[in-house]
């Protein structure tokens, strides 16, 4: 078993190509989720979630490829910490694959890799807050002299995020929905939105709640097609809680905010009558009349009753 200061030898001696900063990003990002509440086991897949916090730190760093996560992701397993565990009876393709020279394509590491993992030891390390603090600035130290600004406001920003995250589903455990129009407006807090959205599409697993649109592309990309929406507009409800909100692919949410779709009260679509369509059939908005949406895991994190009301009474075109 090695010890805290064996790891963090270890990561001061990453193996890299010159100055590329992917394997030390990577790290940071998968530190923040854990940080978050993200990632709770140590089974780390490449989910849209990792894929954003890896291109925010990559981004910091001039000429770099924000969306490279696939290379870190395969040859980390060269530092002697992090192990790649194979999709079902993809073992000995995985193991031939690892045993040559040669990188995966993108459409190998999805179909073969089905997450990876940290020593048992680390990832203990990454959960106790003293000890990830220590590996974090490392990391920094190491690999980001030049950048060390700018990466540590996007620890600082995350951080904050992270923090009206669990406001926010705190405010769902302990208060009911309340709406009530607001004559003051309240100062939009550029955090607390970002946290909004966050939430809401780790609740949707960034899927379209209407048509169920996500997509992911084989080179590590991530494409954010959905919205984190206001089911009561912000500048009239000046509310970011969670059950305000709903994941809506950029079409959805469109239609929705200008009241041509909306929400029943059993979550099925409810279309305009006042449209008239043309084009593809399988486009048009009156094939979701008295369609299910998609729903979070949590029936305590459902759309809000009060709000889906106002959004019918206020927004839906009769």
């Amino acid at each position: 078993m090695h010890t805290l200061q064996e790891y963090l030898q270890m990561i001061e001696n990453l193996r890299r190509y010159p100055n590329a900063p992917y394997k030390p990003c990577l790290l940071l990002a998968i530190i923040q989720l854990i940080e978050q509440g993200d990632i709770l086991e140590n089974r780390i897949r490449l989910s849209n979630h990792l894929k954003d916090a890896f291109a925010r730190y990559v981004a910091q760093i001039p000429g770099w490829d924000p969306k490279n996560i696939r290379n870190p992701f395969y040859h980390l397993k060269n530092d002697g910490f992090w192990h790649l565990t194979p999709n079902v009876d993809c073992v000995e393709n995985l193991s031939s694959l690892m045993g040559s020279s040669r990188s995966p394509s993108s459409r190998q590491l999805h179909e073969l890799v089905d997450y990876g993992c940290f020593d048992e030891p680390f990832f203990l390390f990454l959960t106790q807050p003293d000890e990830r603090t220590i590996i974090r600035q490392t990391i920094i130290r190491k690999y980001f002299s030049d950048y060390r600004q700018a990466i540590g406001n996007v620890v600082a920003e995350e951080h904050q995020i992270g923090e009206h995250r669990q406001l926010l589903i705190q405010e769902v455990a302990e208060h009911p929905f309340l709406y009530s129009a607001t004559t003051e407006p309240s100062e939009e807090n550029p955090v607390r939105r970002k946290a909004f959205r966050q939430e809401i599409m780790r609740i949707y697993n960034y899927t379209c709640a209407v048509c169920r649109l996500r997509v992911d592309t084989m080179d590590g990309e991530s494409i954010t097609v959905t919205d984190a929406a206001h089911i009561i507009p912000f500048s009239i409800s000046y509310s970011d809680d969670i059950r305000n909100g709903i994941s809506l692919c950029k079409l959805h949410h469109w239609v929705f905010d200008r009241g041509l779709i909306s929400l029943n009260e059993r979550y099925r679509v409810k279309v305009s009558r006042l449209i008239d369509e043309e084009g593809p059939v399988e486009w048009r908005l009156s094939n979701l009349h008295n369609k299910n949406i998609l729903l979070p895991q949590h029936e305590r994190l459902y759309p809000a009753q009060e709000a889906l009301a106002w959004h019918r009474e206020n927004k839906l075109r009769q």
